[in-house]
């Protein structure tokens, strides 16, 4: 078994390692497109044997992810990990806790990771419109919103916050919507790392006065529809409870517990490439 360097031309072999399970990870294999594969980086590197993949390990900046499709030995990683940057391992957590030994962890999370393919929850408030940030007025309101509340505590001053998140929305294809009521902001949630079929949500927030009373709900269901009218997959990460039952309550499909640790910064040793084929 040879550990390889994956480079685009080996995508119908990923796809074909994701098999039945691509839609859960959709994410993940966009960021393997978007990135072309390679880049000063980003790395992939794959368990490769007589024509076929049997697992990928995912190098995004200081990330590292690894995806099987059953479980396996990751002994022939290690000496991958010793030429990678990074600082955090994050996955299905039954695969990322194999390279724990390997690694000093500072931190050690777990949540859960799940998929929304179809709404099965309808609008309660249909008059009101869900709007999508696109001023700096409408991100100052957003910065009043998320101080409203004890989840977030906002470091960055008001100005600040405009000026960076207007930044965001410009460069990137991520937005974020909202609901209001009398002019204010009640109820807001965004994406990352927006792709051709896949965004991660993020940032779902009510104002304190509108709380249990469907309004987050209300803008997590416009923005699904927005997402899967425009063939995009909605991601979720979460380890609330309460969060956990507004997802499903919607529609969504639990994949995969998932891990997040913190690691004591690596930096690459130069080593001869003896152990990864191109």
């Amino acid at each position: 078994m040879d550990i390889i360097k994956l480079t685009k031309e080996h995508h119908d072999l990923v796809l074909k390692l994701f098999g039945p399970d691509a839609a859960d990870y959709y994410f993940l294999i966009n960021e393997l497109i978007d990135h072309h594969y390679e880049g000063p980086s980003f790395h992939a590197y794959g368990e490769y044997e007589d024509g076929q993949l049997y697992s990928l390990l995912l190098n995004n900046f200081n990330n590292v992810t690894y995806y099987s499709r059953t479980d396996r030995g990751i002994s022939g990683y290690q000496g991958v990990l010793n030429r990678l940057t990074y600082s955090k391992l994050s996955g299905p957590s039954r695969w990322m806790k194999k390279f724990m030994p390997l690694v000093k962890v500072r931190s050690d999370s777990l949540s859960h990771m799940g998929v929304v393919r179809r709404i099965q929850a309808r609008r309660r408030y249909p008059e009101l419109k869900l709007h999508t940030i696109s001023s700096e007025e409408e991100a100052g309101k957003h910065y009043d919103l998320l101080s409203s509340t004890k989840e977030y505590e906002m470091t960055a001053t008001r100005d600040d916050y405009i000026k960076t998140e207007m930044k965001r929305l410009r460069e990137t294809s991520d937005r974020t919507v909202y609901l209001s009521l009398d002019g204010r902001m009640i109820s807001s949630c965004g994406t990352v790392r927006e792709s051709r079929n896949s965004a991660i949500v993020i940032g779902v927030v009510t104002h304190p006065e509108y709380r249990n009373q469907g309004y987050g709900s209300e803008v997590l269901i416009g923005l699904f529809e927005s997402l899967l009218q425009e063939g995009k997959f909605p991601y979720l990460f979460y380890s609330n409870p309460a969060a956990r039952r507004v997802y499903k309550n919607i529609g969504m499909i639990e994949v995969c517990e998932w891990r997040v640790a913190m690691v004591e910064p690596h930096q690459p040793l130069r080593l001869p490439d003896s152990d990864v084929r191109a």
